[in-house]
Order: C-alpha cells, then sequence, then structure tokens
C-alpha cells in the first residue's frame, strides 16, 4: 500500500513539465520534465537552451536526440523569410551536410516550418525547424532526431506531443506566442 504513493509521485514527476523563461523573462515557456537541459545561455537580447531528449526504451547507447530553442530580440526589421534563411544558411554551414526535405511557410500562425536530414558521425538524423517573428522576438525551435528512432512507435507519439506542447505554452508577456488551433 505505501508503495502506490510513491510510484504515483514518481510517474506525475517524470510526465510533468518544468517552466522555463528567456530575454530575461520575456519569453516563457513550458518544456517536459523528462527532458534534460544540456546548455543555457540568458541575456537580455539573446537567449539559447537546448536539452536532450529520453532514448528510446532508455537506450544509454542510442545516440541523442536535441531540441533548441535559440531567441533574439532586435528592434530591426527583419521579416520572417529573411531571419529563417539566415538560420538555415547558419545550419548548412555547420556539421552534417543537412538537406531540405519540405519547407512550409504558415500563414495561420506567420511561421515557417523546415525538415531537414543530415547526418553526424555516421548517424541519420531529422531536423526539424520552427521560425517565427512576434514583438521583435525571433524564436528559432530546432529539433535534432536520430532516424532510428522514428522506429519506435510509442516513443515518436510521446516526443511529437512533447514538442506540440512546448510550441502551446510559448508566451511572450501574457499572450501566447502561437494562437491556439480552432
Amino acid at each position: 500500500m505505501k508503495l502506490t504513493p510513491l510510484l504515483v509521485l514518481v510517474l506525475f514527476a517524470s510526465t510533468g513539465t518544468s517552466d522555463y523563461a528567456l530575454l530575461e523573462g520575456r519569453l516563457r515557456f513550458s518544456a517536459p520534465g523528462r527532458w534534460r537541459e544540456v546548455r543555457r545561455v540568458d541575456g537580455d537580447t539573446v537567449g539559447f537552451l537546448a536539452f536532450v531528449v529520453p532514448r528510446p526504451r532508455n537506450d544509454s547507447l542510442a545516440p541523442a536526440g536535441n531540441v533548441m530553442i535559440d531567441v533574439a530580440l532586435s528592434h530591426r526589421r527583419v521579416d520572417l523569410q529573411t531571419y529563417s534563411d539566415a538560420k538555415l544558411g547558419q545550419e548548412a554551414a555547420g556539421p552534417g551536410t543537412p538537406t531540405i526535405v519540405d519547407d512550409t511557410t504558415w500563414s495561420d500562425d506567420r511561421s515557417r516550418t523546415v525538415l531537414s536530414r543530415g547526418s553526424l558521425r555516421g548517424t541519420p538524423y531529422v531536423l526539424w525547424d520552427k521560425f517565427a517573428v512576434r514583438d521583435s522576438i525571433y524564436l528559432n525551435v530546432r529539433t535534432a532526431i536520430p532516424v532510428s528512432y522514428g522506429s519506435d512507435s510509442v516513443w515518436e507519439a510521446r516526443y511529437e506531443a512533447d514538442v506540440a506542447t512546448l510550441l502551446r505554452s510559448l508566451c511572450v508577456g501574457q499572450s501566447l506566442f502561437f494562437a491556439p488551433l480552432q
């Protein structure tokens, strides 16, 4: 009987969320508690937060998957296309030689989503970038997930739900960064 409340507490803690803020609190969001924060840079005009996501079946030998949130505050007039093209150019110049597979601009939430494939140290990865510009805040949410993770449908469904929850939680002040889906 005493194990049941402990088990419930452990399960709740492992599926809960943690609250984060970047740009000195201008941008707030929640991320799954099971994601492990590995890097944070937070200033008044730039912010970066990187997470390692749990591996399928807790396989400690599997390559790491990452979710990165990169934000900047700028009052220059830069549009979504120019901003996202510059970020994609940085990605292309880095390791893994990514190749764009799909590139879609969403007028309903004024964002751009780019799906790419690349390889790092012999491991094929899928890269997913979500770009948006709101209230002088430039946002890039990037995920880098090994292609092999897609063979675990339970892991993939949980991961996709986690990323969707993170996107829905992004706030600038009291306003959601992305409008709720109707």
